[in-house]
């Protein structure tokens, strides 16, 4: 199997406090083992307990959050929203609800924000903080051991993709796409296309991070981010299905990882992959 290059470098660092908005962009960020500090910790919830994400709800785009050292401000329109307290919930009881077919746990923030949200989108709905107090572990068979957990991602902490991933893709496209479609927290520059694919240990900064599975694609990729309309052709899904169809059927793009110990991670650290496994790969 074909080893990365040895001057990889960290070109972009995102998280996404509410699950579905905004990114964040980052110089520097702060990793636990839930991930990037302040990624997904907080998801809107309809009444049934299942997540309300872009994939139904793009407007969700239009949302963005600013962070201070203990506050997360939530604007639309340049008009301040919500002023989320990091510990500040209404409850610290854990409560059971569902990220599609997982189990995920948060404590209600404030009615007068569900309030807004709820007339936002059209649909009642909550908006919940994580609760760490019941563990949400990444599961087994997606790669997850014990003491892996995850806050609202769907399935692990941290997607890291390449930049030469997306080029790739982007020399078969009609149309190029920006790397935000597919919500990464870490961008890698200096990697051959997909190299990521067979990377097992990586140090990143101060941190190091076990890849733990390929990560597939949905839906939420065919939503332009400013439009927030989707591709008529289901773009990039339907060139990725043509070279990038994993072993279950899914579309591959970038890999999930879940941190091994805590540290930093910053724009021009070096990436340094110690090992390896054997992944499937994909024809051209």
């Amino acid at each position: 199997m074909a080893k990365s290059h040895l001057n990889m470098k960290v070109s972009g660092l995102h998280i996404y406090p509410i699950k579905s908005t905004s990114p964040i962009s980052l110089q520097s960020g702060q990793v636990s083992k839930y991930g990037f500090d302040h990624d997904r910790r907080w998801a809107l919830y309809g009444e049934d307990g299942q997540v309300l994400t872009g994939r139904q709800h793009p407007e969700l785009l239009d949302i963005r959050c600013t962070l201070t050292s203990s506050n997360c401000m939530v604007y639309h329109d340049d008009v301040l929203i919500a002023d989320l307290s990091d510990g500040e919930t209404t409850s610290t009881q854990p409560e059971q609800v569902k990220i599609f077919s997982y189990d995920a746990y948060g404590s209600a923030v404030s009615s007068a924000i569900d309030n807004w949200f709820s007339e936002f989108i059209g649909k009642s709905c909550r908006l919940l903080k994580v609760n760490t107090a019941q563990v949400r572990p990444v599961l087994e068979k997606h790669g997850g051991r014990t003491g892996d957990v995850v806050a609202f991602s769907d399935q692990a902490p941290i997607l890291i993709i390449t930049e030469a991933s997306l080029k790739d893709l982007n020399n078969r496209l009609e149309d190029p796409i920006l790397m935000d479609r597919f919500r990464p927290n870490i961008i890698i520059k200096d990697a051959d296309a997909f190299a990521e694919d067979n990377w097992d240990i990586v140090k990143v900064g101060s941190t190091t991070l076990r890849i733990i599975q390929q990560c597939e694609r949905c839906v939420f990729t065919t939503i332009d981010p400013i439009t927030k309309e989707k591709h008529e052709n289901k773009e990039p899904l339907t060139t990725l299905s043509k070279y990038r169809k994993g072993p279950r059927g899914g579309i591959i793009f970038g890999v999930h990882a879940v941190p091994i110990d805590e540290g930093a991670i910053s724009i021009n650290d070096e990436v340094d992959v110690s090992s390896y496994l054997e992944r499937p790969t994909y024809g051209s």
